[in-house]
């Protein structure tokens, strides 16, 4: 198998302090408008507290009540009205602080989360935050991304991949109030790990570590559940380009559970469909032909003198990947496709195939990111991380 080179770097010079970036915050349930929500404490001791003032003291089993009233958060407990706030905070106060939320309106199915919550009332929701160390948001970032059934050595992986993209990406939602959101704009998060205590442990083994290219700024680190047997090259997909993700042939990727798929169109809608995105062609070439080959992933699906994105296909029709071929079929078109996912940077179900044989979590990294930095986040130059304050 052939490797790329990935190097290991201990800088003395212009390192960061790191101590602002153990934390992050996290808006949780953003895909909602939660105007009201029960919290239960779980584990730990917490103090309520509201600008400079500590309102009440909880401990395990205290149940507080949030809602958004007059563009306020009205807070109580089972025995107490502490009255409206724009802004209240549950801040834990011992090293094994859990809470658990649950919005009810809208209900949904409650979370657990390790740490802090600050709650911020606005006209028509509250915008609810978790701030939390930054290796217990990663575990459950990899838990939620990746599933709790594969080996330590996988998991490695996923988490450097998953701390460069939390510490590239600090700015993301800055305007709003918090870092990073819960969905998958930035890294599902749905709370704490609870299935596999190994990701912790794994993360915890890997602390710090992030993957950066030749100019110490941190990758656009890229993964998605499996490549087909073949990644695609970032410039491929999107505008952007970058060295570091190139296309990669990967035999760890067949024979896994979202290796294949299939689909089954209407000829008559892919004909409408390509002459509606301008492929003239079609009307002068032979219907036999007017089909998707790939031997190998492709950018654009070609007719005559005219083209469109397979990035953009698979988008328009909902298709698992961009890498697919068509077969007539009668009156239909068969589409049988290989991979899940962008197909750019490392395949998860590939990484795990790897993890699985024996590789370790450098290898892994190797194969799917071209000449890479392994490094300390401490060491790179204060440029390379946003800088953000709360």
């Amino acid at each position: 198998m052939k490797m790329r080179r990935i190097y290991f770097l201990v800088i003395l010079g212009c390192a960061l302090t790191g101590a602002w970036a153990q934390n992050v915050h996290v808006g949780i349930f953003q895909d909602q408008l939660v105007t009201a929500s029960v919290v239960y404490c779980s584990s730990g001791n917490y103090h309520l507290v509201a600008g400079d003032e500590i309102l009440a003291r909880f401990g395990q089993g205290d149940v507080l009540y949030l809602t958004l009233d007059r563009e306020m958060v009205k807070v109580l407990d089972a025995d107490r009205d502490f009255g409206f706030f724009s802004e209240v905070e549950l801040r834990g106060t011992t090293p094994d602080c859990v809470f658990r939320i649950r919005p009810i309106q809208p209900e949904l199915e409650s979370r657990m989360y390790d740490d802090d919550l600050l709650v911020t009332a606005h006209d028509r929701y509250m915008t609810l935050v978790n701030r939390v160390d930054m290796d217990k948001y990663l575990a459950g970032v990899v838990e939620a991304e990746a599933g709790y059934n594969a080996e330590k050595e996988f998991y490695k992986a996923q988490a450097i991949l998953c701390r460069t993209f939390a510490l590239k990406n600090l700015d993301r939602h800055l305007s709003e109030g918090f870092s990073l959101c819960d969905g998958t704009h930035c890294q599902a998060y749905r709370g704490r790990s609870m299935q596999h205590p190994g990701i912790l442990t794994a993360i915890m083994e890997t602390t710090g570590m992030v993957l950066a290219d030749y100019h110490y700024k941190l990758i656009t680190a890229a993964y998605h559940s499996n490549s087909g047997g073949q990644t695609q090259r970032a410039s491929e997909v999107w505008l952007s380009d970058a060295d570091y993700l190139q296309s990669v042939v990967d035999p760890y990727s067949l024979h896994q559970p979202h290796a294949k798929w299939r689909d089954t169109i209407s000829f008559n809608d892919w004909k409408q469909y390509l002459l509606k995105n301008g492929m003239r062609s079609v009307n002068r070439i032979p219907e036999e032909i007017i089909y998707v080959e790939q031997m190998r992933r492709k950018k654009y699906f070609v007719l005559d003198k005219d083209s469109i994105r397979m990035a953009k296909i698979r988008e328009d029709w909902g298709f698992p990947s961009a890498f697919f071929d068509m077969f007539p079929d009668g009156d239909s078109v068969l589409v049988w496709g290989k991979g899940y996912g962008h197909g750019i940077g490392m395949s998860q179900e590939g990484a795990m195939k790897m993890a699985g044989d024996g590789f370790l979590f450098r290898d892994i990294l190797q194969f799917y990111f071209h000449e890479v930095r392994l490094m300390d986040y401490r060491d790179l130059p204060a440029s390379s991380i946003p800088h953000v304050e709360f």
